[in-house]
């Protein structure tokens, strides 16, 4: 009988492994929506706080440079420092859009990788059911080949 052990160890293999799953899963689930709500306040909220604060640091050097009496025109010094800061600050906004992007991809490699991680605590649930399975199975002609002798 003490294959039913076995039989029972399968069972089990395969609820453990269904449950691991289900974990993995919802963590997985829970790293998309992290990175996805990460992605709408950077788009929401940092971003055109970003470009504001850029905005208002270019019109107070425009300002600054109109009431020191130098005149901004093509290829003079002033308007090349305008023209540098705004570069500048495009730059700096590319960065933070190149930084949002990596972090989101990031977020979702993760929630993938946790995913595959789920289907192979699975897969080792089905695996372990399998061999307990081959040894109940076994075990269980083996008690009858003993009976067969016996009688």
């Amino acid at each position: 009988m003490s294959w039913v052990g076995n039989v029972i160890a399968a069972v089990g293999a395969i609820k453990i492994g269904k449950y691991n799953k289900k974990l993995f899963d919802e963590q997985a689930r829970l790293q998309r929506n992290e990175a996805d709500r990460k992605r709408a306040v950077f788009n929401n909220i940092d971003r055109p706080r970003f470009i504001k604060d850029q905005n208002r640091a270019d019109s107070e050097l425009f300002v600054s440079l109109l009431s020191s009496g130098v005149e901004i025109r093509p290829g003079t010094t002033p308007y090349l420092v305008r023209l540098e800061s705004r570069i500048n600050q495009a730059t700096d906004l590319a960065i933070a859009d190149y930084n949002e992007t990596t972090s989101f991809q990031d977020g979702y490699n993760n929630a993938s990788l946790l995913s595959a991680r789920g289907d192979v605590a699975l897969m080792q649930g089905y695996m372990t059911a399998t061999g307990e399975l081959a040894k109940a199975a076994s075990k269980a002609e083996g008690n009858k080949k003993d009976r067969s002798l016996l009688g």
